[in-house]
């Protein structure tokens, strides 16, 4: 597919010009940030993993007490604004908000507005330093299982990181484990084997990190979900960033000195990357590209 380098979203069932994209001032994702999303992988026009995708979302709705639009009237809008693009591998957005009303009560909020923006793929990730924030993970939050729009927490921890020379942040729980980045889930290698904070520990379920625990049965690989400590990390072999758009990104580096961080810390990846980390993605984009042909 090409065409003209044009810029489209949809919005409730309409695509136009994403500079003329508007979303009432009363819609409760703008009010209260009562809204859910999810930012998936198109690749040769087509979305990867769109089934998963579409599931949390409508599970993070109906956690709300929202009903949500049909997954069928989701995937249309996605598909939709995809080609109207002119895109076969990009970033797609799909957000879905609560609705619109003027008191603060979900009960109240009425006509979910279904908004998809479509972008390029960014440059080919990079190894990435990382640095503990000072922010923390409620590990019992409600609604941790869904993605949704009152994101500010972690867009302070990416902040912080980022003034420190660092490229994403790694947030703990209030009780100290390890629980996620702030834009992607975790994973250390450790005495050849894979670990993962559990999900009781705070991070979000994501796609890509069932994948990669999918992936290390087919590789033979010993994987476990178990709590992480600053310590854990210390002595790890890797560190590794999952996501859905970048795949699988190794970590160079991880800083924590903040001054609640249970411990001070200054890891740096060794020379020779682990054979592990590079089976994994190598299988990670080779599951792509099964799954994605047009």
């Amino acid at each position: 597919m090409t065409g003209p380098a044009i810029d489209l979203a949809w919005i409730d069932g309409v695509i136009v010009p994403r500079g003329e994209a508007r979303l009432s001032i009363d819609d409760f994702a703008v009010r209260y940030g009562a809204a859910c999303f999810e930012t998936m992988l198109a690749r040769n026009g087509v979305i990867f993993r769109a089934e998963q995708h579409l599931d949390r979302l409508i599970d993070g709705l109906r956690a709300m007490g929202i009903v949500p639009p049909p997954i069928e009237e989701l995937a249309l809008a996605v598909s939709s604004t995809l080609a109207a693009n002119w895109l076969l591998d990009g970033s797609v957005r799909l957000t879905v908000t609560a609705g619109r009303g003027h008191a603060p009560d979900l009960g109240t909020a009425s006509a979910p507005s279904v908004i998809v923006t479509v972008d390029e793929l960014p440059p080919a990730p990079t190894a990435r330093r990382l640095r503990v924030a000072r922010t923390r993970v409620d590990a019992g939050r409600p609604l941790a299982g869904a993605k949704t729009a009152q994101f500010l927490p972690y867009l302070l921890a990416r902040a912080e990181a980022r003034a420190a020379g660092a490229d994403d942040a790694v947030l703990l729980n209030h009780a100290g484990a390890v629980a996620e980045a702030a834009t992607a889930n975790l994973f250390a290698i450790l005495g050849g084997h894979l670990v993962t904070p559990p999900l009781e520990d705070g991070p979000l379920p994501g796609i890509t990190r069932a994948d990669v625990l999918d992936l290390s049965v087919d590789l033979g690989v010993p994987a476990e979900e178990r709590s992480l400590s600053l310590g854990d990390l210390a002595a790890a072999e890797a560190i590794l960033l999952t996501s859905s758009v970048s795949g699988i990104v190794a970590a160079v580096s991880l800083d924590a000195d903040v001054p609640d961080a249970p411990v001070a810390l200054a890891w740096r990846a060794p020379t020779r990357v682990p054979r592990l980390a590079t089976d994994l993605a190598e299988a990670y984009e080779a599951m792509i590209q099964r799954a994605c042909v047009i």
